[in-house]
Parts: C-alpha cells; sequence; structure tokens
C-alpha cells in the first residue's frame, strides 16, 4: 500500500516535523525505547520485547507520588497522586532498572518497578529511586489499560 500521498497531504496541512512513526530502541530505559522516524522510512528490523509488560502510556517527565509502605523493601500500601488518595490493592515488582552504564549512562539512579492496582480499578507503573538510603523518592511513570 503506498501511504505517500496521504503523507505528503498530512505534511502539508500540519507540518512535515509532525508526521512521524514510532520505532523501538533496544534499551531497558523506558524513556528511551521509542524514537520518531519518517513514516515512509523502511522498517529498522527492531522489534519491542514481548516479555517485558510495559504500560501504554508513559508520563514525560514521571510525576512525583507521595507513598506509604508498610514495609520499606516492599510497594506501597496508599499512594497520593495529583492530590487523590489510592488505597492499592495488588502490586507486583519490584523490577530493577539500573543505569546502562555500557551506554555511558553511568551516573543515573536504578529505579524498581511495581506494577499496581488501585481500590478504584486503576493500573499503574511505578518507581522507587533507589537505593532507599538516600530517600526512596516515589515516581508515577505510566498507566495500563
Amino acid at each position: 500500500m503506498d501511504i505517500s500521498r496521504l503523507v505528503d497531504r498530512l505534511s502539508a496541512k500540519v507540518g512535515s516535523a509532525r508526521v512521524y512513526r514510532l520505532a523501538p530502541v533496544q534499551t531497558l530505559v523506558p524513556e528511551r525505547m521509542i524514537k520518531r522516524i519518517s513514516p515512509l522510512a523502511p522498517p529498522t528490523g527492531e522489534v519491542w520485547s514481548e516479555n517485558l509488560p510495559r504500560p501504554a502510556r508513559l508520563l514525560d517527565p514521571p510525576e512525583r507520588v507521595v507513598a506509604t509502605a508498610l514495609v520499606p523493601d516492599h510497594p506501597p500500601a496508599l499512594i497520593v497522586w495529583r492530590k487523590v488518595r489510592h488505597k492499592v490493592i495488588n502490586a507486583d515488582g519490584p523490577e530493577r532498572i539500573a543505569p546502562e552504564w555500557w551506554a555511558g549512562d553511568k551516573d543515573g539512579p536504578s529505579r524498581d518497578y511495581y506494577r499496581i492496582e488501585t481500590d478504584q480499578g486503576g493500573r499503574f507503573w511505578i518507581f522507587r529511586d533507589a537505593p532507599m538510603a538516600e530517600g526512596g523518592r516515589w515516581w508515577m511513570h505510566g498507566f495500563f489499560g
């Protein structure tokens, strides 16, 4: 299917910088897993990993969350995000994502990610800065479903 005429029309209407498609990037850091490429570019050959459960939408940048955990190394039992209190009824994790030293990212913090479900039906992807000895701030990074 030739979509070049459609791409030309859209580019003329909204600007060529706003017409793109997303391609996967081989990295473990969630913010770097996609890149914008031309809609007419050939396939890159890269694929997204199917065994990593990732949210459909990421916040850029992640937003601060106030969290209360019953035990320091456990997922939170309660979070407050955007002034709304959410009781956590189910949690899975942690999944530790460390800086990619082989890509020159030596100073970035490690993150402990949790997939949580709240009593109101929300399914979120949150993380805590690691190590906990330095404060362990919590962040909302994405949404499932």
